[in-house]
């Protein structure tokens, strides 16, 4: 196995990479697949915005009525001994503990068979303050009270609140048929939503769920911009340099690395034709040498050779050395390693916390110098022990709980994967792909600060996360070139 040298000949130069155009065409599928995918999901998240917010709303209202009843049971208990509504101690603090366990309500109110105001509970954001939880409750005192408990569970609108306003009566208990016609609640428990708060709930849910896919698509993007070059790109341009060799009639180049796709039968299919007219052309100069031998009249002898030569100097001077099979070095070779170690340090820092970020950046600039200095031979080496690190780091972080230590060890990896990457398509490959590498690094630090942002930092769902791109990258560290004498 060889390695195609970056200037093939005279005659067609230097190998100056792809066209602008074709690096635009190629920049823009990420873009593309990263636009429409963002695009569904903002569609999609809409969508179940919408779809959600009034099922929420009558969800959040039933809950309301339920924490009224519970509240109107336990007043009611309480008159049944004999206590006065307005004297029964406790109720501001019992209301303050109702409101803090279920944040989701706006506001818990009692008030007394007045109207007046006599203990009241309000929840940052529920859309109402203390003085117009005042005003409130003096614009509802001059309802009437209705009589059923169907009646009673209907909400009242006011000032964008859904509000349940339950009696409080004196007697046998409103949950086992108790009061009746004409007998005056001794007070209201008045219980309040927002339904605009469920809006906004979903909004900060979705956000979340928005930075978290944003940072998968991110990944997902760039990956697949990777499978298009290799795929098609680099296998056609291989065959298209072929092809113009084959023209000046050279034909030395088997075509290796060969998709397991139609293009990688096309390739296949051009080896199969290099070889062929060598087997032939070997064939044909053996036959005539046989010829020459067996023949004993020196005119017939000197007439084969005449012809052997002439044949020989028709097809050219390609075909005298067998086809060797050639592999190209190419920045796609570690474009998808740099990608997913990128994102795995970046997300293995994040989760050691602020304090590591300072070591840690410094152990990345350290881990670049040394990966741009490993030799050609080691690349592959190296790029597998980075990612094994990576894991490893991520393992302890987990399991041990050592934050330095994992951050140390996932920045210097992570910057030892950088360096070889950049190393690797500046020095060893031939397509100038060295603004690539930079944006696969950029990608993946950005898709796991995303990430980090989705899942609040935490870092044991961080340095779990990790663990996925480190093996990933380590498995897809194979493609790159070891070259060989």
């Amino acid at each position: 196995m060889t390695t195609r040298s970056a200037s093939r000949n005279a005659s067609h130069g230097p190998y100056r990479g792809p066209s602008g155009g074709n690096r635009l065409f190629m920049a823009g599928i990420p873009a593309v697949i990263l636009l429409a995918a963002a695009l569904a999901m903002a569609g999609v998240g809409l969508l179940g915005t919408w779809l959600a917010q009034d099922q929420l709303g009558e969800a959040r209202a039933a809950k309301a009525a339920a924490v009224a009843e519970a509240v109107q049971h336990d007043l009611e208990r309480a008159i049944a001994y004999g206590i006065p509504l307005p004297r029964i101690e406790g109720v501001g603090t019992f209301l303050q503990g109702i409101a803090g366990r279920n944040p989701d309500l706006g506001f818990l109110a009692l008030t007394g068979g007045d109207g007046v105001l006599l203990q009241g509970a309000v929840n940052a954001g529920g859309g109402i303050d203390a003085a117009g939880l005042q005003a409130l409750t003096a614009g509802l005192s001059g309802l009437p009270t209705p009589e059923t408990r169907a009646a009673t569970l209907q909400p009242i609108e006011r000032d964008g609140l859904l509000i349940l306003r339950v009696p409080v009566r004196v007697g046998r208990l409103s949950s086992e048929g108790g009061g009746g016609v004409g007998n005056q609640p001794a007070g209201h428990v008045l219980v309040g939503v927002q339904p605009q708060q469920v809006r906004g709930q979903i909004a900060g849910e979705l956000a979340t769920v928005a930075l978290g896919g944003l940072a998968v698509l991110l990944l997902l993007a760039e990956l697949a911009g990777v499978l298009a070059r290799a795929s098609f790109r680099a296998p056609l341009r291989r065959l298209a340099l072929a092809m113009e060799e084959a023209v000046d009639g050279r034909f030395a180049t088997l075509l290796g690395r060969r998709p397991r796709d139609q293009v990688g039968r096309l390739l296949f299919a051009f080896n199969a034709v290099v070889f062929g007219l060598h087997d032939r052309r070997q064939r044909f100069a053996a036959h005539a040498d046989e010829v020459r031998a067996a023949v004993f009249d020196p005119e017939v002898a000197s007439a084969v050779e005449t012809t052997r030569l002439s044949a020989l100097t028709a097809l050219g001077p390609g075909l005298e050395a067998p086809p060797r099979r050639e592999i190209d070095a190419r920045s796609d070779d570690v474009h998808a390693f740099a990608l997913l170690s990128a994102s795995a340090a970046a997300m293995l820092v994040s989760g050691c916390g602020p304090a590591v970020a300072g070591p840690a950046l410094a152990a990345a600039l350290a881990g670049a110098f040394a990966g741009y200095a490993v030799p050609f031979g080691w690349r592959r080496v190296a790029a597998v022990s980075g990612a094994l690190v990576l894991a490893s780091a991520a393992a302890v972080l987990l399991l041990c709980g050592a934050p330095l230590a994992a951050g140390l060890a996932g920045g210097l990896a992570g910057g030892s994967a950088a360096g070889l990457a950049l190393s690797y398509g500046r020095r060893q490959a031939a397509d100038g792909g060295q603004f690539p590498l930079l944006r696969a690094l950029c990608s993946g630090i950005a898709a796991a600060l995303l990430w980090a942002a989705a899942v609040g930092w935490d870092g044991g769902m961080l340095a779990a996360s990790s663990l996925l791109p480190a093996v990933l990258a380590a498995l897809l560290a194979r493609p790159i070139v070891v070259l060989r004498s």
